[in-house]
């Protein structure tokens, strides 16, 4: 796997993911996340907290590239392959900690709702793109 073509995909996906929750958490439910802050009497994330979520995102990108990439062994097919990873990070980074912020009371059901359900579209699609830079950076070699 060379190293370029994984990077290019990771930062189209990764990018496409720190769009879409700027969105969703800066506008979609900004009213919801303002009053939860008030409600823990929550100070505002800094720049550097800002930074950190970004480069975590970004990350994040990179690593959901790497395993469509790495599910072409068992989904010959790489839409295939990049959607099963795209769910597979949405199940277990989204779905799964949402659930336990809600349980926890940490989030507000609107706020964990409307994050699974975001997270369903944004993760498969930012997957997906992700890999089709690769495949593209790649030569078109799959």
């Amino acid at each position: 796997m060379k190293p370029f073509p994984l990077l290019a995909g990771g930062v189209a996906a990764g990018l496409i993911i720190i769009a879409g929750e700027a969105v969703l958490n800066l506008v979609v439910l900004a009213d919801e996340w303002a009053n939860l802050f008030l409600r823990f009497t929550l100070p505002q994330p800094t720049p550097l907290v800002a930074a950190q979520g970004v480069l975590k995102l970004l990350l994040l990108g990179i690593f959901s590239v790497w395993l469509a990439v790495t599910f072409r062994l068992a989904f010959p097919d790489p839409n295939r392959a990049s959607i099963v990873s795209g769910l597979c990070v949405w199940f277990l980074v989204w779905a799964w900690v949402q659930w336990g912020m809600l349980l926890a009371g940490f989030v507000t059901a609107p706020i964990a709702v409307a994050t699974i359900a975001w997270g369903f579209v944004e993760l498969p699609l930012a997957a997906w793109a992700g890999t089709w830079v690769h495949w593209r950076t790649n030569g078109g070699s799959q």
